[in-house]
Order: structure tokens, then sequence, then C-alpha cells
């Protein structure tokens, strides 16, 4: 059973993707149903009044909405919605109804599209939360690097800011980020390297240049050494668009948002 639908099970229609940073969720069998808050917090944004509108975007695009900002400083929003039960301003409580699922916006037929969003309002996979809590923390996320050549760690810069960590001509050893799961590819060694979650470990072999990188729930993107920024990377999978990186070519920078 899933924790923001009132009556059944979900079924998962639209996965989240580099091109679509939320799930598209109905009951399963492709049935309709009542949305429920998927955790205490307050709506802070609420539209109402949308018909289906395809190719619209925007704000327009989600139709009917709500998006409420929980005690831990993330966020979820519902979209899409035949019917709206809540004002913006108003605290609900895990559980409670805030609409039903529609077809408003850029929709293609009725369904509910679901988003969580860090305290920085980055869009993150939904999918680790259908049944379960979101993170407990709303303080600033960080994350530094090792650099080969100096053979220190570098300055902590935050998630979701403008900086980056790295130096651009000194190939990264090494990658510490708060609350997310990370793994590296080791170019010496030539293979992925073990996860590691939290400051208990970081990911790399000092010393030895990093060619790949995989951050699960998060946006990234890496610079190549005597190269430039590549695409950010919002997925984590055996593809070329599941990790950020080249085999082959020195990382010497990263960016998380």
């Amino acid at each position: 059973m899933s924790r923001i639908l009132r009556n059944g099970e979900n079924q998962i229609t639209n996965g989240f993707s580099k091109s679509h940073l939320a799930l598209d969720i109905v009951k399963k069998w492709y049935q309709q149903d009542t949305i429920l808050a998927h955790s205490d917090g307050k709506v802070v944004m609420v539209q109402t009044g949308i018909k289906p509108i395809p190719g619209s975007t925007g704000n327009l695009s989600y139709g009917n909405f709500v998006k409420i900002k929980h005690e831990d400083g993330y966020y979820t929003l519902y979209a899409h919605l035949k019917d709206v039960y809540v004002k913006e301003g108003e605290e609900v409580k895990k559980g409670q109804e805030i609409g039903y699922m529609g077809n408003t916006g850029n929709a293609y037929g009725v369904h509910l599209h679901f988003e969580v969003r860090l305290p920085n309002n980055t869009r993150i996979d939904p999918t680790p939360y259908l049944d379960k809590d979101l993170p407990t923390s709303s303080r600033l996320l960080y994350y530094q690097s090792y650099d080969n050549n100096k053979k220190k760690w570098l300055p902590n810069v935050s998630i979701g800011s403008d900086e980056y960590a790295g130096n651009f001509g000194n190939a990264l050893g090494g990658l510490y980020v708060d609350s997310l799961e990370v793994r590296v590819h080791d170019k010496t060694k030539g293979y992925w390297l073990s996860w590691v979650k939290n400051r208990n470990d970081y990911a790399g072999n000092l010393g030895n240049e990093i060619d790949g990188v995989q951050i699960k729930n998060a946006i990234y993107r890496v610079h190549l050494k005597n190269g430039n920024w590549l695409p950010w990377v919002s997925k984590v999978d055996d593809t070329k668009e599941g990790y950020a990186g080249i085999y082959g070519k020195t990382i010497d920078a990263i960016q998380i948002k």
C-alpha cells in the first residue's frame, strides 16, 4: 500500500528520469483514488481552476496542485489533481486527504504527478519514499573532494549552491558527501568501488584518479581535467546517462545541486 493513496496500492506509470523528475502514479489497475499528504507539514502553494492543457509549461503544466513543506525542510508536490481539498497556509497531517487524482494541466490521462524536493527545491527520486518517511535533517548538506596533487581534502561546499568541489587541473582522488549514497569509478584499477553513505567513509582510493561518479537521489555533474563540464546527471544505472564522467578521462571537479 502507498501512503499517498487512500484506498489502493500505487502503480507507477512513468518513473523518475533525467527528463521526468517525478513519478506518475495511479491506483493499481489504472484506477483513480484520493490523494493523501505524505507527512505532516504546511501547505505552501496551491493552484486550482486549471483544466487539461496539453503542452503547457511552467506551473500551468502541473494543473491543479498542492505543494507541502515538511518539518524536515523537504517538500512534496502533488499535481494534475481534479479537486483540491486544502488551502495555502493550512497545516496538514500525515494521511490527511488533500485532493483527488485528475487530468489537469499538461497531462494525458488521469494520474498523480508526485515530486519530492530537497530543502533547496532540487527534485530527487521519490521512489524510496512512497511508503517511507522523508529524511529528517533540514540542515545544509555538504560535500568535499580530495585533491591528489595537493594531497589534501579541499574545503566543504554546500549542495545546491553555485560552488563546486575540486581544483581545475588537479585530479580528484576521493569524495565525501553528506546523507547521500555515492560511489566512484577508480581510473587506475578500472572498476567501480563500493557504495558509501554519510561521512563514515569516503568514496575513492586517495592517490588514484577518478573517472566516474554515481550519486543516488541527486542531480550532479563533473568537470574533466583539461576539458569542460559534462551534462547534469539525475539517475544511477549502467547506461552512459547513469553516471557522471567518461571512462579513461580524469575528473578534477564535481558539482551537486
